[in-house]
């Protein structure tokens, strides 16, 4: 008997033996001849009686209990298809430059690397966003304090500090400017705090960011420095493109966490335009950062070891074909076998597309859901049903929906189903040492290591929240986030319900929201070259930075992109970020309009 179906038994068995209580104490006599007594039942044949009408009344309960969710969870695979969804393990994939490189060479996103350790277990990861190889690589990096062995550059006149980074190639011949790089990441390695304090400051505090190159210094400015990760084509996971903007943004934010921890510098020369990759003579260069401020307990602590030139999200992630599904319109479900000769390596993440084989012709398969009304074709459908597993494994099965009783007249049909997939937790399984092969057709020019072990599979299945997770997204609007009577709890809501992990720094992010205000505005911007005035709303959120280590500036710049894409056409959101019991705006966001920045 499963655990579920137990305290079902055991709920009804309580509810039995008082009513038998009852009975005896009101009817002694037929009691007494049934050996039914105050406090238990003597007659062994109706105790065993009592217990099988306990465990059968148990079992309807468990399904009318389970019915309701079956709804819930249809409307939010309807409208929220991300949210149920699998969370899959993922890692950085480090890879060291060797010095046979001579050129570039671009991993597109989607990649697919094969993990697999010394006890044979083994795990599929694709990239999630392109990288280019360059034969370059990161020699040093130096830290220094004011007054500068060189002259300061223009907009960097009240720096304090200089973080330098020296980048030579592989080989003394190689012509850097030949390269055509336009531009660098820089991967942020080391303890958690550390590299959110190393963030907050580099991207809080650069005044001009420069390229030394002999004697000759290329000025890129502030604004060359970009932040990684926000994007959507950046995305970790594959979304619909129903799925809203924010909550997208929110799951990447609280589950990937290592993919925005970089530092993007844009190789384009700010006063010609030119790009600067092409001006940079000989075989190597220093990336110079100018800083307004810079801790001396930071600064010892900044090495080499905090840098890394080439590194790349990757999540278990792949797509494949189904084993042929045979249905015969005598079952509710009919389970997916994404692999016949080894059923648990494989866990369904998605379903892409569904199609009828038995047919002369192959025909595809609609989502019950998938169709308007009015287009709503009639014929087979199919609908999604995931569960839990008693072992901790994900079941998925097909229901199928036959909208013209096509079942009274056919014959039974095959299906096969396009799926993306995942391998569950046997990908956290794999330590960061283990052997990786690429899949595809690629030479990579170095050594390829996982930065850390993959993390462990989040499953966002449970029945018992379903209702209350379709409803908190219902409700969820820019009204009832900025216009309710407290929109400080409202945004830590939906925020909280997406801490899938219930990870500490993502409490404590969401716990330093203490103040949000809004106020209306009237102001010009610039769009596709051309200035207008355009309403918009000005935002105002204060935070508690005394329970963070680290992380104001990251999570300001959440905040900034998340409140954009509430915006309406022809209109703009702007953020300001306070800090509690601290004077002035720490960070003014430029305005916004969804993804895009209006300067």
């Amino acid at each position: 008997m499963s655990e579920s179906l137990l305290s079902y038994f055991e709920q009804e068995l309580r509810f039995l033996r008082e009513e038998a209580s009852d009975f005896a104490a009101r009817h002694p006599g037929t009691a007494d001849a049934l050996g039914i007594r105050n406090e238990s039942v003597d007659d062994p044949q109706i105790a065993r009686l009592i217990e099988s009408v306990a465990l059968l009344n148990g079992r309807l309960q468990q399904k009318l209990d389970d019915s309701f969710p079956e709804l819930t969870e249809s409307l939010i695979r309807l409208l929220y298809p991300h949210y149920l969804r699998p969370i899959p393990s993922y890692s950085l994939l480090n890879i060291d430059i060797g010095k046979d490189a001579s050129a570039k060479h671009p991993i597109a996103k989607g990649t697919e690397f094969e993990v697999k350790d010394k006890e044979g277990n083994s795990a599929l990861f694709c990239t999630t966003r392109d990288i280019t190889l360059y034969p370059l690589q990161l020699d040093e990096v130096n830290v220094h304090f004011a007054p500068f062995k060189n002259d300061k550059p223009r907009g960097a006149e009240n720096s304090k500090a200089l973080i330098e980074l020296d980048i030579v190639a592989v080989d003394e011949g190689i012509e850097i400017s030949e390269l055509n790089i336009d531009h660098l990441d820089l991967n942020l390695r080391g303890d958690s705090g550390f590299i959110l304090r190393l963030y907050d400051l580099i991207y809080h505090s650069v005044s001009q960011i420069c390229i030394q190159c002999g004697e000759q210094t290329i000025t890129l400015g502030a604004d060359a420095l970009t932040n990684v990760g926000f994007d959507i084509d950046q995305a970790m996971l594959p979304y619909k493109s129903v799925t809203f903007d924010g909550y997208k943004l929110l799951t990447e934010f609280f589950m990937f966490p290592d993919k925005f921890n970089s530092l993007k510098v844009n190789l384009s020369d700010k006063d010609n335009k030119i790009e600067a990759g092409k001006k940079i003579q000989g075989n190597r260069f220093t990336l110079q950062f100018y800083l307004t401020e810079l801790s001396v307990e930071l600064a010892r602590a900044v090495s080499r070891e905090n840098f890394e030139l080439y590194s790349v999200p990757v999540i278990n992630l792949f797509k494949t074909t189904t084993e042929p599904l045979s249905i015969d319109f005598t079952r509710k479900q009919y389970p997916i076998v994404i692999d016949a000769s080894n059923p648990d390596a494989s866990e369904l993440f998605s379903v892409d597309r569904v199609l009828d084989i038995a047919q002369n012709q192959t025909l595809e398969i609609p989502q019950i859901y998938s169709n308007k009304f009015a287009s709503l074709s009639k014929g087979l459908h199919w609908n999604l049903t995931q569960s839990m597993k008693e072992s901790g494994r994900l079941q998925s099965s097909f229901q199928v929906a036959d909208l013209d009783n096509s079942c009274l007249h056919n014959d039974a049909r095959t299906w096969v189903a396009d799926v993306t997939c995942t391998n569950g937790n046997k990908a956290s399984l794999l330590s960061a040492n283990s052997d990786i092969r690429c899949r595809d057709a690629l030479t990579i020019p170095g050594t390829m290591s996982l930065y850390r072990r993959p993390t462990t599979s989040v499953s966002n299945l449970d029945s018992q929240m379903s209702a209350w997770i379709l409803l908190s997204h219902l409700q969820f609007n820019y009204q009832a986030v900025l216009g309710g009577e407290d929109p400080v709890a409202n945004l830590k809501h939906i925020f909280h319900l997406y801490n899938h992990n219930k990870n500490p720094q993502n409490t404590a992010y969401i716990e330093s929201i203490s103040a949000i205000e809004q106020e209306h505005v009237v102001a010009p911007i610039r769009v596709s070259g051309k200035s207008c005035f355009a309403y918009g709303t000005r935002i105002e959120v204060t935070l508690d930075d005394k329970g963070l280590n680290g992380g104001v500036e990251l999570f300001s710049t959440l905040l900034d992109h998340f409140f954009s894409y509430f915006c309406g056409f022809n209109s703009f959101t702007q953020l300001d970020v306070k800090l509690r019991g601290k004077e002035g705006i720490y960070k003014r966001f430029a305005r916004r309009s969804g993804c895009k920045s209006l300067l």
